[in-house]
């Protein structure tokens, strides 16, 4: 690398010093939810887009931002509360209708921990609806829809027998993530203390634990998806190569984010070469590849090469 070495001697500190911060923001919205969550004062059950409307609050999308890293290729939906004993049922031919490829995740309410999850990789459109065993306790159903339909059928969802929601029929424009785009211009100072830390954790994983850098990165990641990714310095660009036979049963998606974590662009990759070009700042990426059907073939790591290499000094 071209850069200067020198990074590490500020980075690093200022990086554990937001990655305590991080885990402190987290641990405060976690409590007060305990007390003031919108969620669990609803007297029903509904279902909501995210959309910019959904995160016009800066409180919801300060939480958002400490959750999870932004999936800007999949539409998503969140439903509940629920109050379930037993179990929960899923309308999955709607699903189904919806998108070819789709995850349904339960988390529960309090601390939106993931719990369990079903998919299109993991059901058959002729077994609806789908049931799922639960312990008694306040839950959330998030869907993800990958390629899908205008409009899209958001299913019917069935708690202890008794229906819960009904389907519903929402617009869904292929550009109706479009709006991830403006969220930078929402970008303050405590966003970028939050995800300060997220550039240096990549950029010097090496010195840290896998597993550690993994599940710091990506908190509630599709557990069907293969995940690359990366920190990229000033001047410094990406060359992806990607063995033709992958496409044949997994669709690739490329997104890149600003250093704190806010959408710059995404789009899906169908080709086998493909270069993220050089920025004058400091960026993340990554790359998602997710399984087309069940009969896909187990990915082979020498199908994946990333290749970062210095072009301009900035």
């Amino acid at each position: 690398m071209s850069r200067p070495s020198w990074d590490v001697l500020w980075e690093v500190p200022l990086g554990l010093l937001s990655f305590l911060f991080s885990r402190a923001l987290k641990a405060t919205l976690t409590l007060l939810s305990r007390y003031y969550n919108p969620a669990n004062r609803k007297a029903k059950p509904d279902w909501q887009v995210v959309s910019a409307e959904f995160l016009a609050s800066p409180l919801k999308l300060l939480w958002t931002m400490s959750r999870a890293r932004w999936n800007l290729h999949a539409l998503i939906a969140i439903a509940g509360p629920f109050t379930v004993q037993t179990s929960l049922q899923l309308d999955t031919a709607s699903l189904f209708r919806s998108a070819p490829s789709w995850t349904a995740v339960i988390y529960t309410l309090q601390g939106f921990k993931t719990l369990t999850s079903i998919s299109s990789l993991t059901t058959d459109p002729t077994d609806s609806p789908v049931e799922i065993s639960l312990p008694p306790g306040r839950y959330l159903v998030g869907l993800r829809h990958y390629h899908w339909s205008d409009p899209i059928e958001l299913p019917a969802i069935t708690v202890d027998g008794q229906l819960a929601l009904t389907a519903e029929t929402r617009p869904a424009p292929p550009d109706a993530n479009w709006f991830y785009r403006d969220l930078i211009q929402r970008r303050r100072w405590i966003h970028r203390w939050l995800n300060y830390y997220v550039y240096p954790l990549l950029r010097y994983r090496h010195w840290l634990p896998a597993r550690f850098v993994h599940d710091t990165f990506l908190p509630v990641p599709n557990p069907e998806t293969h995940f690359y990714f990366g920190a990229l310095a000033p001047g410094e660009r990406l060359t992806i190569q990607l063995a033709p036979a992958l496409f044949n049963d997994y669709a690739v998606y490329l997104s890149h984010y600003s250093r704190d974590c806010f959408p710059l662009d995404w789009y899906p990759l169908t080709v086998p070469e493909h270069r993220i070009p050089a920025l004058p700042e400091k960026t993340l990426y990554i790359l998602r590849i997710h399984p087309k059907h069940r009969e896909a073939v187990p990915l082979q790591t020498t199908w994946v090469d990333l290749s970062p290499e210095a072009t301009t000094q900035p």
